[in-house]
């Protein structure tokens, strides 16, 4: 059974309890990781930096996005499975019993600071504050009229309010298998729909509260946020799904739009006042620590306050450090990880 807390700030996700059991493939001598795209960027320059300032290799990584990254991740004890992912949310109780299934009993967790999702358009885009209900009705694949369901009849954003602008209804975003769209869905169309004033028919509406519509108002741009900062460039009037990580690194080129009537800023999501923020995390296959050299190495530089901190390298890159006592016990509970896992 787990032995965690799903409200805790941090913690070692236990499922067995007892000594590690090391994998028994052969040692692999570069770290492998996997996951979100959104967390890309962060891994990529401690991994530059690791690989240039100790005697390991730089890890490979490779943008699966968190949903595709669990299902690599869980896949395998060995070797021959990665080491960590990069997770743009929480693994949840599915992908846990995934990775029991396959003998993976521990794994460690840890939170490392946050990102916000952001609607970004280019600056030649009419600027308009939605909600979280507007951006439902732009994106359900079902909306209710009359007590009855029936494909989105919206293409414009005009046609949803009268003071939004007279564009098409056209949202570049990430695909089924990122984490960025099933936070969405979580903080954007599930609470969107919940808005919706209440009905008999209602019931038939929620069942259809985070299926986003296929008729192209959204448009799958693949896991890599720079992509989708690239298709706003080349199609001004369009709006983009990202997080915040990338419209901080462009914003010379793109702008992030109100979300009820808060703009996406540094401040904004360090005090909490912007409703689309989440935490970001990697989870560390236990059995592998002592297996693929500099594994708790890298860990370590990437939790440092050097990397995380309120002036750390990946706040210029967009990350938002947590708060001084989060950051306390996350670092306090790795070097205890570490000491338990030393040879």
């Amino acid at each position: 059974m787990p032995i965690h807390s799903r409200s805790s700030l941090f913690c070692v996700l236990t499922f067995a309890l007892g000594p590690i059991t090391p994998a028994v493939a052969a040692e692999r001598e570069t770290i492998r990781i996997v996951g979100s795209s959104t967390m890309y960027p962060f891994l990529a320059e401690v991994a530059e930096d690791f690989g240039r300032d100790t005697p390991f290799r730089a890890p490979v990584i490779e943008a699966t996005g968190t949903v595709g990254g669990f299902k690599i991740f869980c896949s395998d004890i060995g070797l021959n499975s990665p080491d960590i992912i990069a997770a743009s949310r929480r693994i949840t109780p599915i992908e846990e019993e995934d990775c029991l299934s396959h003998s993976i009993a521990e794994i460690a967790e840890f939170k490392v600071g946050y990102d916000g999702i952001v609607l970004a358009g280019s600056h030649n885009t009419p600027d308009f504050a939605a909600s979280r209900a507007t951006l439902w009705r732009a994106l359900a694949q079902s909306v209710r009229t009359k007590d009855i369901l029936i494909p989105n009849p919206y293409r414009t954003w005009s046609d949803i309010a009268p003071n939004f602008p007279k564009v098409p209804i056209r949202i570049y975003g990430p695909p089924l298998t990122s984490g960025t769209r099933d936070v969405f869905v979580h903080l954007v169309m599930n609470p969107g729909c919940a808005e919706l004033p209440s009905t008999a028919s209602d019931s038939m509406v929620r069942k259809t509260c985070g299926h986003i519509r296929e008729d192209g108002a959204y448009i799958n741009a693949g896991e890599d946020d720079e992509m989708v900062v690239k298709r706003l460039l080349d199609d001004p009037k369009a709006l983009g799904i990202m997080g915040y990580g990338a419209l901080k690194r462009h914003m010379h080129q793109i702008k992030g739009l109100p979300i009820e009537g808060v703009r996406p800023t540094d401040e904004a999501l360090e005090d909490g006042r912007y409703p689309l923020s989440r935490p970001l995390y990697l989870y560390v296959k236990i059995a592998h620590i002592g297996r693929v050299p500099g594994l708790m190495d890298y860990v370590q530089r990437f939790l440092s306050e050097r990397m995380i901190g309120t002036e750390g390298r990946l706040f210029q890159s967009g990350l938002i450090p947590m708060r001084d006592n989060e950051r306390s016990f996350v670092w306090s509970t790795f070097m205890a990880l570490k000491a338990r896992t030393a040879h």
